[in-house]
């Protein structure tokens, strides 16, 4: 006996059975999906802070060694000293001194009498810089070493990097 909507008598619609089962399996797939994206999402976000603490340390080394290579003075630290300022004359007398400091988790670099610009952006933050003037014998000029911690403001994904440079004085 056939039924009107063309199937035969009892098998109408699925047991009740068959829908668990396709639930499940449809919920599976879905939870597959959501643990992927959100595994994309953590992945571009720890992407992201190791890109801006790799930038930052790349832009804090290349200013760095622009101002010591071409200071023709150091004014501190003195020889032997270790500071977490450092102040340097260049060729330039009318940005004199350049004064690089650490203040409120970023490092500043202030020229002459203006007022100190930030070189780290807020996404990072600086927990140490230090500088350590040393003048290896009577012939050379000095050599500053630099020494600094940056590290990601992120806090769920952590990333770090550390300076440990010898610039000389060209």
């Amino acid at each position: 006996m056939l039924r009107i909507n063309g199937l035969p008598a009892g098998k109408a619609g699925f047991t009740l059975i068959e829908i668990l089962l396709y639930s499940a399996i449809f919920m599976i797939v879905i939870g597959a999906m959501m643990l992927f994206a959100y595994s994309m999402l953590s992945s571009a976000g720890r992407s992201d802070a190791t890109l801006e603490v790799s930038d930052n340390t790349r832009f804090l080394i290349q200013k760095f060694q622009r101002t010591i290579q071409g200071a023709t003075t150091v004014n501190s630290p003195a020889v032997g000293v270790t500071s977490t300022t450092l102040s340097v004359n260049t060729a330039s007398a009318s940005s004199n001194p350049n004064v690089f400091d650490l203040s409120d988790g970023a490092v500043r670099l202030k020229m002459a009498l203006s007022s100190p610009l930030p070189l780290t952006n807020s996404l990072v933050t600086v927990s140490s810089l230090s500088f350590t003037n040393f003048k290896f014998s009577t012939d050379t000029k000095n050599t500053i070493r630099v020494r600094a911690k940056i590290q990601s403001v992120e806090p769920y994904n952590p990333v770090s990097s550390s300076i440990d440079i010898f610039i000389s004085v060209q």
